[in-house]
């Protein structure tokens, strides 16, 4: 199978940046690919049009002010009492918002270079600068520099997706021409564990999440997740994980891909976030929030649609996270397109 064009053409950009998941932007790889389809895509069509749909609640939306504006707000995570923070890769900084979204601060000046959230302990925020490869530790909006580790990558043109648990890094990292693993890291950022994973880099770019005792790692363009335990043993292949119910207007496009038939391959979801039982994961629309809910089988069990279905073709979301509360979930998504901005839904289950 070939490197998709649109990773071709924006490699060293995205190698060097990580600015955002490489290949083409959702919808803008045209023309449009016949209409056959996977089987599996198939099955997951008739179960999306099956499944139920609710509305999200829009609760705020902010692009921050006019001293501290946002620019491209890469990731995002929920802190505690409902408070986020959400990582500028070209100021950056951190920007901190209240629950209501209002500013809290900014942690600048702190020599973060390309700066990607990638958990949090307790009140500690864990930062991946991916243009130095230093790790972070942010207490108080401030950087504790005694704190800071690096990540030595295998080869500068590797792509890498960190995260942070309560008591370990992890680190997974694609390349073209070296080999993709997944690296369980000690306290120093040195490697004590790898994973392999085998086939084209391309399947596995997305971010890796916690989602209680098990690691997750995202694919931003097939419908599938892979799955290890979290202290896996050197040389433990991952699990795959298909999303059965997941459905999008350019799934036909995937297929086409697969067949040799265009050269690029669409964005299907840049980003997932757990949450007890669920995985919620953020669903490329053009113009429109879409978040589908699985169950750990893999299962679709809810469609969650913004109000407004108005279409816009440069909407472009990047991060979700999640947070429950008593009532139900609150969600926080970043967006670049159609203005850099920081938008928060709320669903409450019947």
């Amino acid at each position: 199978m070939t490197i998709p064009g649109c990773l071709r053409g924006q490699w060293l950009v995205f190698l060097a940046l990580l600015l955002a998941l490489p290949g083409c932007l959702p919808y803008s790889c045209q023309p449009q690919a016949n209409e056959a389809l996977y089987p599996s895509d198939s099955l997951s069509r008739r179960v999306a049009q099956q499944t139920p749909a609710d509305t999200l609640d829009s609760l705020w939306a902010t692009t921050g002010t006019q001293a501290h504006p946002l620019k491209h707000p890469r990731t995002v995570r929920f802190g505690p009492k409902g408070r986020l923070a959400v990582s500028d890769v070209e100021r950056n900084s951190l920007v901190h918002f209240g629950p209501q979204g209002r500013l809290r601060g900014e942690t600048a000046g702190q020599g973060f270079q390309t700066p990607y959230l990638i958990g949090t302990r307790g009140d500690t925020l864990v930062v991946f600068n991916a243009g130095s490869n230093r790790i972070d530790f942010v207490v108080d909006g401030a950087r504790v520099a005694a704190r800071s580790v690096f990540y030595e990558r295998p080869a500068a043109e590797t792509l890498v997706y960190m995260l942070a648990t309560d008591t370990s890094l992890y680190a997974k990292v694609l390349g073209q021409d070296t080999e993709s693993f997944i690296a369980r890291l000690d306290a120093d950022g040195m490697p004590t564990a790898r994973a392999p994973l085998r086939g084209p880099y391309w399947r596995y770019a997305g971010f890796l999440r916690a989602w209680d005792d098990t690691l997750v790692s995202l694919s931003g363009f097939r419908p599938v997740v892979d799955v290890l335990p979290p202290a896996f043993h050197d040389g433990t292949a991952p699990d795959s994980l298909a999303l059965v119910g997941f459905d999008s207007p350019m799934l036909e496009r995937s297929y086409a891909f697969g067949q040799g038939e265009v050269t690029e391959a669409p964005l299907l979801t840049p980003a997932a976030a757990p949450a007890g039982d669920t995985l919620f994961v953020l669903n490329l629309r053009p113009g429109w929030v879409q978040i589908d809910a699985y169950d750990r089988r893999g299962r679709l069990q809810r469609r969650l649609v913004e109000p407004r279905e108005s279409t816009r073709p440069n909407f472009y979301p990047l991060d979700l996270d999640v947070h429950r509360t008593a009532e139900g979930y609150r969600f926080a998504i970043t967006l670049r397109s159609p203005a850099p901005r920081l938008e928060v839904f709320r669903w409450q289950p019947e």
